[in-house]
């Protein structure tokens, strides 16, 4: 039985200059409202910090139209938001972590109770190690004879009716590769592979009307990956799972320092910078990272609260 998706739609990506993503120079300019992110989880794996784990809702003309992981805690948030199902195009995975994928089941059986009826793309990494590909991911929950809800197969078996399909898509990137996927004729998804320890990673760019938030994911970003998929961007969103110079050398090896952060935003010209994924040894040492990240970057800082609402473009 093939649970693998139909071949991808895809365009590899290209820069107009060599400081310019994608789209960029189409010379449209963002204008503020049209693109809003929506932190449904701005927490980790921790179950201490009143938070949900990692996810976000991109807004498209009052559209919710992409999620960005969907970890503990994000079903409940993305009811909460008010964002039709109906409406949903696209699940960008940025890695196969419990805290960015624990309520991805939950969306799969509750949107047919939501009238969905058509495809769901869902994109991830490829296999690595003691880590599934998104297609291995997904087998894992809904394989007919193994998975862990081997009763919702349908919905990842291409070859049996039923209301809705997902239409799986691994992403497998060279080192620094940046991968283009058209959503529509106005709204792009891009990625490019992150370092996030052993854990096969993505970073990803969205794209519509002039306007682009960029999601860091979970990474140490020694190698530099994010710094062209992030030029230009409206909005950054950076993990702020250490602290500087953090004395747990697993934090620092999966995530960045403050001073990374900024670093990143300075070099891409991010027009806000917005912190997320906090986790307990960062949560209340907000002073410390805005200071570290003011040695490289002087715009807007936020830091990130389940429900907020960022609006990309404009002050």
């Amino acid at each position: 039985m093939s649970f693998f998706s139909r071949p991808v739609r895809l365009v590899q990506s290209t820069f107009c200059a060599s400081l310019l993503l994608i789209s960029s120079c189409a010379l449209a300019i963002c204008q503020p409202g049209k693109l809003v992110v929506q932190v449904l989880g701005s927490g980790g794996p921790e179950l201490s910090d009143q938070r949900a784990s990692t996810s976000y809702l991109v807004w498209v003309d009052q559209k919710a139209r992409i999620l960005v992981d969907f970890g503990s805690g994000a079903a409940l948030n993305y009811e909460k938001s008010g964002a039709n199902p109906a409406e949903l195009e696209a699940v960008l995975f940025s890695h196969f972590h419990v805290d960015h994928t624990a309520d991805f089941p939950s969306l799969v059986k509750g949107l047919p109770f939501a009238g969905y009826d058509k495809e769901l793309r869902v994109f991830g990494p490829p296999k690595r190690g003691v880590f599934p590909g998104i297609k291995e991911f997904t087998h894992a929950l809904f394989n007919r004879d193994t998975g862990a809800y081997a009763y919702l197969a349908d919905y990842a078996d291409p070859d049996v009716s039923s209301q809705f399909k997902l239409e799986l898509e691994e992403v497998s990137l060279k080192s620094k590769e940046i991968r283009r996927y058209d959503i529509d004729e106005s709204l792009t998804v891009s990625a490019v592979s992150v370092l996030h320890g052993s854990v096969p990673s993505l970073a990803w760019r969205v794209e519509s009307k002039g306007c682009s938030i960029t999601f860091s994911g979970d990474t140490s970003n020694t190698d530099q990956a994010l710094d062209q998929l992030a030029q230009g961007t409206d909005v950054l969103v950076a993990h702020n799972a250490a602290r500087e110079n953090d004395t747990d050398e697993v934090a620092r090896l999966l995530h960045m320092m403050p001073t990374e952060i900024g670093r990143i935003a300075g070099v891409a010209k991010a027009g806000k910078l917005v912190l997320s994924h906090r986790m307990k040894r960062t949560l209340g040492h907000e002073m410390e990272s805005t200071t570290a990240i003011r040695k490289n970057y002087a715009g807007t800082i936020l830091f990130a609260n389940d429900m907020q609402r960022i609006i990309v473009g404009g002050k």
